[in-house]
C-alpha cells in the first residue's frame, strides 16, 4: 500500500524556494500549526500557509482551512488573532511584516493575511564567499550561498568538496574586490593566483592551458593545490608587467 504525500506549510510546488524554508523554519520553531496539502494541491489539515512571491522575495502567510472558508464568526475571530500572532512572530524575529486587512463575509474588516520579506543578509542566497574556518589555519573554501540563514549557519555549495555543505555566518569572508581593469596589450605573462586572490608565481604561455601546465611545473603553486584543491589563472597586459611579483591581486577562480 502506497504511502500518500504530503507537504506542510505550502504547496509540493514551494518546498525548495528560500524564502518559504526560512519562514517555515521560523514557525515550526514557534510550535504553530501548518496546514496540510496533499500532493493535488487540497488542503486536508488547517494552519499557516505560505505561498512565495518569486520575483520580489516575499512570502505571503495566512490561515487556510480543510474547507477553504469561515462561515462562523468565533471562527474568522480566531483566525484573526492567529494571523495577528504570525505578525508578531516574525516581525520580533528581524522580518518586515506588511498587513492586509479584507471585508468578510459579514463586512466586517479582518487581518487576512502578511507579506513577509526576510532580513536582509549580508551573503544573500546565490552569492559566493570565502569559508574560512580557522584562521590560523591554511583551509579555505570558496562557496556558494543555497539558503537564507538558519540560527547562526547557512547551506553552501563547496567548490572544495563539490557538495552542498552547511557553515557559520561569522567563518565567511566576501571575495577579494576585482582591480582596476589594467591597461595596455595582452602578453604571453600570466598571474597565478590562489583563494584570496594573492598572487602566488607568474609563468610564461601562449594559452590558458598552457598556462596552467606550466604553473604547476613551481612548487608554491603545488603546495596552494594541495591546500585549497585550486588556483586561478589570469593573462597581464603589458602595463602589469612593470607590478613587482606578488603585488597583483584578482578574483579567485577555482582551477
Amino acid at each position: 500500500m502506497s504511502k500518500t504525500v504530503t507537504t506542510s506549510g505550502c504547496l509540493p510546488a514551494s518546498t525548495d524556494d528560500p524564502q518559504v524554508k526560512a519562514a517555515l523554519r521560523l514557525l515550526a520553531h514557534d510550535g504553530q500549526p501548518l496546514a496540510v496539502f496533499a500532493a493535488d494541491g487540497v488542503c486536508v489539515s488547517g494552519g499557516a500557509y505560505l505561498d512565495p512571491r518569486r520575483s520580489t522575495g516575499e512570502v505571503v502567510l495566512t490561515f487556510c482551512g480543510e474547507d477553504g472558508t469561515t462561515t462562523d464568526e468565533h471562527e474568522r475571530h480566531d483566525r484573526e488573532l492567529t494571523i495577528r500572532a504570525y505578525a508578531d512572530l516574525f516581525a520580533t524575529a528581524g522580518w518586515s511584516v506588511a498587513e492586509y486587512p479584507e471585508q468578510d463575509a459579514a463586512g466586517v474588516k479582518r487581518l487576512a493575511r502578511l507579506i513577509l520579506t526576510p532580513p536582509p543578509a549580508r551573503f544573500p542566497v546565490d552569492t559566493a564567499a570565502v569559508y574560512v574556518p580557522d584562521p590560523d589555519e591554511d583551509y579555505r573554501d570558496i562557496v556558494i550561498i543555497k539558503s537564507l540563514p538558519e540560527g547562526a549557519t547557512v547551506e553552501a555549495l563547496s567548490a572544495r568538496h563539490g557538495k552542498t555543505i552547511r557553515v557559520a555566518l561569522d567563518k565567511l569572508q566576501p571575495l577579494p574586490a576585482l582591480p582596476p581593469a589594467p591597461e595596455g596589450e595582452l602578453t604571453d605573462c600570466w598571474t597565478i593566483t590562489d583563494a584570496q586572490g594573492e598572487e602566488i608565481a607568474r609563468v610564461q604561455a601562449q594559452d590558458d592551458p598552457a598556462a596552467r601546465k606550466a604553473a604547476m611545473r613551481k612548487g608554491s603553486v603545488r603546495a596552494v593545490v594541495r591546500r585549497e584543491k585550486g588556483f586561478a589563472v589570469r593573462r597581464l597586459r603589458s602595463s602589469e608587467l612593470e607590478v613587482p611579483v606578488g603585488l597583483l591581486r584578482g578574483l579567485p577562480r577555482t582551477a
